[in-house]
């Protein structure tokens, strides 16, 4: 476990730059120190150094230092990382006062390089939670771990006795593993209520065999023993006099146990056979969860996790603020806000951090989203570190609908996107606010017809100028009528390109329409010109001139391609225009946009989204298209 220092200093009572008096006999001696550490005596401290230890003596470790520290008979005790204890004479031998951290005790035949008088002595390890007793002549190994509400003991090798608070003795052998936690505190029972809600679900009563359709308009009451299952939607149990919100999705069943509910603190259990279950505690009141399988799940700080049944335990997202996982047996252990953990009923806890989700909003006031279904989107914020903030996240301005407040340990925070409505959020370091952002979520507006469907180009002028902002138009040629003439013939060329025309028509109207794209930008000259009924043509046929051209006045982003539920694929086609002076980035990175606000470029899509940024005269607007995803 230590990077052991060879030696020990010369002289017998100094340890640092502490001037300590010479005792009748030191109780133990500091022959390892990994990283930094501090020895207090007589109520002065210094960095430790290796020599002998006194009782009254108290050694700390730092978040990354380790100590070892030799009793006399060979007996060797590791002091983790955090960690602290303190020195004392205790009944029929040595007591070592644990504060807080991981304790190891084994014994090694090896004799010390300078040996410690006396034979072997009885070590007892006490901790806020009781007593851990090792035995004189005992060779047990084992960890003793001192967390913030229980004090866990793992023995490899040999027998522990472990002593209560209430006195009570147990003992633990080789490969089995013992806990000593706070008093229990008897809680009054309370009864459980299904809350009102547009959810389906059935209730079947303890001891009885028919399920029940729950009256979704108003209360329902629970007992303990009464199963609850959920066929769509979510079902919403509370307990009374609680704040605490448990609601299952659908799916779920569960066989609700025990609730009780005292001063800020509720305590409940149940069954939880499958499904999910999303609690949500406010920060003046502390939820401790117990469920199958020996473990507990304690929350406060206003927390709010998912749970999800699990072939061999749970799977506990932890929205925000910190919830300790308690199992039988072993040590305690926290899993962040922000992060997903896997909690077997036996074997090792797996933490993870949940990922970001794809669209990432900036911490910005006045952003707007528009969406066809985005689901999730990420809260992010600028900072130098992952260290944990609190984030509020409101439906409204003056944070009186809150959705979500607690703390977080990383620099962004995963929230479902309203179809539609405003999200403002707040990130706070202590009570100083770090940042802020708001964005109103609405589906894509639908884009006006940027051009007349007609444009009416008249015989007789000397020129027409037709302006188009998203596709050339459609075009309605128009005459007077002529005399002696029943059919007219219309042709269109290109200017000064007369050997062939573009569009060619022959009509018994005074106008003609050609179709959308059959002209396209650029320069033209047309004529009509009458035929009798002999077919011969009528005098005139005066040569007008068109120009087409493109005039960008959008006020907003265009977006030509991808259109929803486009094929997706490695690549993607994003075609658009955008106002004069704006810039775009898609997907995060800046498109080039000719001097006519057209853009055409090809980008590898994020996932199934497609993200269009567009910046514009302080605004700040983002369009999520969703594409189909490709093999």
């Amino acid at each position: 476990m230590l990077l052991l220092a060879s030696g020990c200093p010369e002289g017998g009572g100094e340890v640092g730059s502490l001037d300590a008096a010479v005792e009748p006999a030191p109780s133990a001696l500091l022959e390892a120190i990994k990283g930094a550490a501090t020895l207090q005596r007589a109520g002065q401290k210094a960095p430790a150094r290796l020599g002998y230890l006194y009782v009254g003596d108290a050694l700390e470790t730092g978040s990354d230092a380790e100590a070892r520290v030799r009793f006399p008979g060979g007996r060797v005790i590791e002091l983790g990382p955090d960690g602290r204890f303190e020195l004392k004479a205790g009944e029929g031998g040595l007591l070592l006062n644990v504060d807080r951290g991981l304790v190891l005790t084994r014994v090694e035949a090896d004799a010390p390089s300078r040996p410690l008088p006396g034979g072997a002595v009885q070590l007892s390890i006490s901790t806020p939670f009781g007593l851990t007793r090792v035995g004189a002549d005992s060779v047990a190994v084992a960890s003793v771990n001192v967390g913030a509400s229980s004090t866990s003991v793992d023995v490899t090798l040999g027998t522990l006795e472990l002593v209560s608070r209430n006195g009570e003795v147990s003992k633990v052998g080789a490969g089995q593993k013992g806990a000593l936690g706070l008093p229990t505190i008897t809680l009054p029972a309370v009864e459980l209520v299904i809350l009102p809600g547009p959810g389906k679900a059935e209730l079947k009563k303890k001891d009885e065999k028919k399920w029940q359709a729950v009256n979704g308009k108003g209360p329902t009451p629970m007992s303990e023993g009464d199963a609850l299952r959920v066929k769509a939607g979510r079902t919403t149990v509370q307990a009374d006099g609680s704040q605490v919100r448990y609601t299952f999705a659908q799916g779920t069943e569960v066989v609700m146990g025990s609730s009780a509910v005292g001063a800020g603190v509720e305590e409940s259990s149940m069954d939880f056979a499958k499904g999910e279950l999303t609690v949500v505690s406010p920060a003046s009141q502390k939820n401790r969860l117990k469920l199958p399988g020996g473990v507990t799940l304690v929350s406060d700080l206003g927390s709010q996790y998912t749970l999800r049944r699990t072939k061999d335990g749970y799977e506990l997202v932890s929205t925000v603020a910190d919830v300790k996982v308690l199992r039988e047996g072993q040590s305690e252990q926290v899993v962040f806000g922000g992060r997903v953990a896997q909690v077997p009923e036996k074997g090792e806890l797996k933490v993870d951090e949940v990922p970001r989700e794809t669209v990432v909003l900036p911490s910005r006031t006045g952003l707007r989203v528009f969406h066809a279904g985005v689901g999730r989107v990420a809260l992010s914020w600028d900072a130098q570190t992952d260290a944990p903030v609190r984030i509020e996240v409101s439906t409204d301005a003056a944070y009186q609908q809150l959705l979500v407040s607690g703390v977080v340990h990383q620099r962004y925070f995963n929230v479902p996107a309203p179809a539609r409505g405003p999200l403002y959020w707040l990130v706070l370091d202590g009570e100083q606010e770090f940042a802020r952002g708001s964005a109103s979520f609405a589906p894509e507006p639908k884009s006006a017809d940027l051009e007349r469907s007609r444009n009416e180009v008249v015989d007789g002028a000397e020129k027409t100028t037709i302006y188009f902002q998203d596709k050339p138009p459609a075009v309605t040629f128009t005459w007077l009528p002529a005399d002696d003439a029943v059919n007219y013939k219309v042709a269109v060329f290109k200017e000064g390109q007369f050997s062939t025309p573009v569009a060619e028509r022959t009509v018994k109207a005074e106008s003609v329409a050609l179709a959308e794209g059959v002209l396209v930008e650029g320069k033209y000259t047309w004529s009509v010109t009458g035929v009798t009924a002999k077919g011969e043509s009528l005098a005139g046929g005066k040569m007008n001139k068109l120009e087409i051209t493109y005039d960008n006045a959008v006020p907003t982003l265009i977006i030509k391609s991808p259109r929803n539920q486009d094929p997706g694929g490695p690549r993607v086609r994003c075609v658009g225009i955008a106002p004069v002076g704006s810039r775009v980035f898609i997907n995060g990175r800046p498109v080039t946009i000719e001097d006519k606000g057209r853009f055409d470029v090809e980008v590898a899509p994020l996932g199934r989204f497609v993200v269009f940024r567009l910046l514009n005269a302080g605004a700040e607007v983002y369009t999520v298209r969703t594409v189909l995803r490709g093999k």
